[in-house]
């Protein structure tokens, strides 16, 4: 007699329960880790400006009051006040005052001695849903933040050491 070799119609049909569970299992942990590196970007452009601010301010004598426009007028050089990190998930911008927290000109007239540096998702991107952090901020004594959806303000350590890890 000849036998048939091969796969039954069952065998196959457990394989790919198997293969589902395996999928539903391992698929969101795929897209958390996903959604962890997108993150990446944006820390790197806080840090990349905070360095621009401190590089300014040797140079001034005060931190830039704002992104664009020339150091000159108190600015970083940047096209626009608001900048879109690589990739498009956050935008980034500054805040920048005196010691007392009224404006600055960002020269040396008036300086500016305190900044925020904050990164926040674009609205329709995939960051936006990204409920863990929602924001994040870096400030002129190098101290990290960060908020969450549920914490929906800066300062929470909890949230600053899940999004700034």
């Amino acid at each position: 007699m000849n036998k048939n070799k091969g796969f039954s119609l069952l065998e196959l049909m457990i394989a790919v329960a198997i293969l589902g569970i395996i999928t539903s299992i391992a698929y969101p942990s795929y897209l958390k880790q996903v959604q962890k590196s997108k993150r990446v970007p944006a820390k790197v452009e806080l840090m990349r400006i905070a360095q621009l601010q401190e590089s300014f301010y040797v140079q001034n004598l005060s931190y830039a009051k704002t992104l664009n426009n020339t150091a000159a007028s108190g600015g970083l050089g940047f096209p626009n006040a608001t900048i879109t990190t690589e990739g498009g998930d956050y935008t980034v911008s500054l805040i920048s005052t005196k010691a007392d927290g009224t404006a600055c000109t960002g020269t040396s007239a008036t300086p500016c001695v305190i900044y925020s540096i904050f990164a926040v998702p674009v609205a329709g991107k995939p960051q936006a849903n990204d409920s863990e952090c929602t924001g994040f901020r870096l400030t002129n004594t190098g101290a990290k933040a960060a908020k969450s959806a549920t914490i929906t303000s800066y300062g929470t350590a909890s949230v600053r050491d899940a999004c700034w890890k």
